[in-house]
C-alpha cells in the first residue's frame, strides 16, 4: 500500500497481541504490524532493529513496564509515535506519559474501531509532520545556497544606503545569521599583480577569491563580519561587535593585522587594510566605505603593502612618507573653506598633474584621494551648532555623489560643488542641503507610490523645470528621480511580501505596477531574486 507505515505492538499478553493484528488486516489500512514484543526490554531492542513508525504500548508489563521502555525509545526514535495500552485504573501515568510525548492513549479491552480510528489518524499527523520537514529542510537547504548571496546582498545594500528601515535591515540580518549590526568598515587593497595577458587576469581572480574567502575566515574568527568585493583590487568589509568603542577598536585592529598575516603567509600576497570611523547607525555606513577605500588606497598608494591605517591618521602618515599629500591637499582644503568655485577648478586640474604625472589617472584612486580630502574638510562640521546634523547629512550626501563620479570631469564638478557648499556653510542657510521643491518630491512620491508618477508631473507639482529638478534631485538625494521611485516600491513590495498572504500579482498592483509579469522581472533585478522565492526565503527565517 502507498505510505504504508510499520507497527511494533507490545504487550505481555499473547491474545491481544494476536487481536490486534487480525483488526488491522482485517480494516485494511496501510498500517503493517512488523513485530511483536512481549515485554519493555524486547520493545526497545526491537525498536532500534525495526525502526517502526508507530509503537502500541502496553504500560502494566513485568520486567520494564511501558513507561520506561517508552522513554528509552524516544531516545532512538525521537520521531515516531507512541500509544500506550492501559486499564481505567492507571490514569496516574497520564501525566509522565504526556512528558515523554505519547501521542494517544487506548482503553482495554480495545475496541476493533477504535483501535482502527487512532491509528489511522496517528499515521495522517506522522505524514503531515514528515511533510513539514521534508518542507522545512529543503528550505533550509535553498537558504543555504543562497546565503552567500545574501549576506552580499545585504553589505551593498548597506553602504550604498538601500536600507530605510532599520527593522527589516535586523530581520534580513537574522536571516544571514549576522547576529550584531555592523558599526564600522574596513578596505582591504591587494598590491599590484595585474598584467596584460589573459592568463594573469585569471590567476589575479582567483588571487582575490582566495583573499575573500581568507577574509571570510578571519570574520569567523572575530564574529559579526561582511565581506564584500567592491573593485578588482578592493574589498569592503563590515564589522561590528558588543562591548565599548574603545575595546571594539582594539579588537578591529587584531582583524586587520589578523588578515595582514595571513594573506602574507597563505597566499603570498601583500595587503593593506584602511580602518573607517565607527558610525552611531547604519545610516552613516556609505560614509564609512569610503572612508574604508580611502584609506586603504591611500596607505597602499604612499605607504606599501602590509599596513593598517585609519582614516584619522591619514594626513599624518601620508605626511611623514609623501610631501606631496602634505602641499597639494592641503591647497585644495584652503581653497574649498574660502568657497571660490574657479580656484577649486585650477586647484584641481594642479593636483590631478602633480600628483598622478608618471603614474596614470587611476580613477579609482583619485576618487580615494578626494575622499581624504573631504573627510578632512568635513572634520570641522560638529562646530556648526543647532546646524550639525545638517553637516554631517551633507558629508554623506558628497561621499555617495563622488561614489558615483565615471570621470575626471565630473569629480572636477564634484569639487566645486564642494566648494560652493562650503562657502553656504557659513551663511544664514547653513546645512539646508535638501531644498524646500525636493522636500516636497519625496513626500509626494512616498504618498503616491502606488500610482503612475512622472518626472514631468512631479515637475509641474513643486514648479520647476524637467531637467532643472532632475539635475536637482540627483545632487541632493544621491540618486535619479526613477532610481529613487524605483528603491521606494521594492522596499513596499518587500515589505507586502513578508507581512501579508496577498499573490504576487496584487503586491505589485499596490506599489504601482498593473503587469505581474513585469513586476517580477524589475523585483528580480533589484533583489536578485523573484517576489515568490523571496516571500519563501523571509518565511523560512521566521520559522527557524
Amino acid at each position: 500500500m502507498e505510505n504504508e507505515m510499520g507497527l511494533l505492538v507490545v504487550d505481555d499478553e499473547h491474545l491481544e497481541r494476536q487481536a490486534i493484528r487480525l483488526i488491522l488486516e482485517r480494516a485494511e489500512v496501510s498500517i503493517k504490524v512488523v513485530g511483536e514484543a512481549r515485554n519493555g526490554r524486547q520493545a526497545v531492542q526491537m525498536a532500534g532493529e525495526l525502526r517502526p513508525d508507530i509503537i502500541l504500548l502496553d504500560i502494566k508489563m513485568p520486567g520494564m513496564d511501558g513507561l520506561t521502555a517508552a522513554r528509552e525509545i524516544r531516545e532512538i526514535l525521537p520521531t515516531s509515535a507512541i500509544i500506550f495500552l492501559t486499564a481505567y485504573n492507571e490514569f496516574d501515568y497520564v501525566q509522565e506519559a504526556l512528558r515523554i510525548g505519547v501521542v494517544d492513549f487506548l482503553l482495554k479491552p480495545i475496541r476493533a474501531q477504535e483501535l482502527v480510528d487512532v491509528l489511522r489518524n496517528t499515521r495522517l499527523q506522522l505524514l503531515r509532520e514528515r511533510e513539514e520537514q521534508s518542507e522545512h529542510k529543503k528550505l533550509q537547504e535553498q537558504l543555504a545556497e543562497a546565503l552567500p548571496w545574501l549576506r552580499v546582498n545585504l553589505g551593498l545594500g548597506l553602504i550604498w544606503g538601500l536600507w530605510e528601515d532599520r527593522a527589516a535591515v535586523e530581520q534580513q540580518a537574522r536571516l544571514v545569521q549576522l547576529e550584531v549590526l555592523p558599526r564600522v568598515a574596513f578596505g582591504i587593497c591587494m598590491e599590484n599583480r595585474l598584467e596584460s595577458s589573459p592568463a594573469s587576469l585569471t590567476r589575479f581572480e582567483l588571487l582575490r577569491y582566495q583573499l575573500q574567502r581568507l577574509v571570510e575566515e578571519a570574520l569567523n574568527r572575530h564574529p559579526f563580519g561582511l565581506c564584500l568585493p567592491i573593485s578588482d583590487r578592493m574589498l569592503i568589509g563590515l564589522w561590528g561587535n558588543r562591548g565599548p568603542e574603545q575595546e571594539q577598536g582594539q579588537r578591529l585592529r587584531q582583524l586587520a593585522n589578523d588578515i595582514i598575516e595571513t594573506a602574507a603567509d597563505r597566499l603570498s600576497l601583500g595587503v593593506t587594510v584602511g580602518l573607517a570611523r565607527f558610525c552611531e547607525d547604519i545610516s552613516q555606513l556609505p560614509r564609512a566605505a569610503w572612508e574604508a577605500q580611502t584609506a586603504a588606497h591611500l596607505g597602499m598608494f604612499y605607504l606599501g603593502p602590509e599596513q593598517v591605517v585609519h582614516v584619522d591618521e591619514l594626513e599624518r602618515k601620508v605626511d611623514k612618507d609623501g610631501g606631496v599629500y602634505a602641499s597639494r591637499e592641503r591647497e585644495l582644503l584652503e581653497v574649498l573653506r574660502s568657497g571660490d568655485a574657479e580656484e577649486a577648478r585650477r586647484m584641481f586640474r594642479e593636483f590631478l598633474i602633480s600628483v598622478f604625472e608618471g603614474r596614470g589617472t587611476d580613477l579609482h584612486l583619485i576618487k580615494a584621494r578626494l575622499m581624504g580630502v573631504l573627510v578632512a574638510f568635513s572634520r570641522g562640521m560638529g562646530s556648526y551648532g543647532e546646524h550639525a546634523e545638517e553637516m554631517v547629512h551633507a558629508y554623506n550626501k558628497f561621499a555617495r555623489r563622488l561614489s558615483l563620479c565615471l570621470s575626471v570631469e565630473e569629480l572636477e564638478e564634484w569639487l566645486v560643488d564642494l566648494a560652493l557648499s562650503g562657502n553656504n556653510c557659513f551663511g544664514e542657510q547653513a546645512g539646508k542641503v535638501v531644498t524646500g521643491a525636493v522636500k516636497r518630491a519625496l513626500a509626494y512620491i512616498h504618498e503616491n507610490y502606488q500610482r503612475e508618477i512622472s518626472l514631468a508631473d512631479l515637475s509641474r507639482i513643486i514648479f520647476l523645470s524637467p531637467d532643472y529638478f532632475s539635475r536637482a534631485f540627483k545632487e541632493q538625494v544621491g540618486c535619479t528621480f526613477s532610481e529613487y521611485v524605483l528603491r521606494v516600491r521594492i522596499e513596499k513590495a518587500k515589505k507586502l511580501l513578508a507581512e501579508s498572504d496577498l499573490p504576487v500579482g496584487e503586491v505589485g498592483r499596490q506599489v504601482g505596477y498593473s503587469d505581474p509579469n513585469y513586476f517580477s522581472r524589475v523585483f528580480g533585478r533589484a533583489m536578485g531574486v523573484p517576489p515568490s522565492r523571496y516571500r519563501q526565503i523571509v518565511t523560512a527565517s521566521r520559522s527557524e
